[in-house]
């Protein structure tokens, strides 16, 4: 390998990184300020003071399942005979189907420990996660996630 083709293969290494990192570190932020209602100038504080690791731990799983949807766009994105606009579209079925599978599975679990405590599913999620700091509820959270993220990234894309 010649200098120049390392150079290449470098520099496109961190480009494609970068464009899948920056979408998904937004898309994880956006996840943590909607369901956990933490804003951006709060996750220093909720990180740092509070040591709340269920937000760290929504902030790993919301990456690890979005960065492999929209990799794998990238690693293949046109099928044969295929187009941008059409690895896109998958994208985008991909997203919505985890997402609905993912809403479906945290209403129902989330919703059976909510009524049991008498609250709605959100505050229950924001409760839970950022004053009782329970870690387990935000990996159970995970997998309601990660695994229609993996099926899709598998089946539909």
């Amino acid at each position: 390998m010649t200098p120049t083709d390392l150079l290449t293969t470098l520099v496109t290494e961190l480009g494609w990184n970068l464009a899948v990192w920056l979408p998904t570190l937004l898309i994880s932020l956006l996840f943590i300020r909607a369901v956990l209602g933490v804003r951006v100038r709060e996750l220093i504080t909720e990180i740092e003071e509070h040591q709340t690791a269920a937000i760290g731990a929504v902030f790993f799983w919301v990456s690890l399942g979005f960065s492999l949807l929209l990799s794998r766009t990238i690693a293949s994105p046109v099928p044969t005979d295929g187009t941008w606009t059409e690895a896109f579209t998958w994208l985008a079925v991909a997203v919505v189907v985890t997402l609905l599978l993912f809403t479906l599975g945290v209403l129902a679990v989330f919703g059976t420990l909510a009524r049991r405590k008498g609250e709605g599913v959100l505050r229950y999620i924001r409760r839970e996660m950022r004053e009782e700091h329970n870690l387990a509820l935000s990996f159970i959270m995970g997998a309601l996630f990660l695994v229609p993220a993996v099926v899709t990234y598998h089946v539909t894309l």
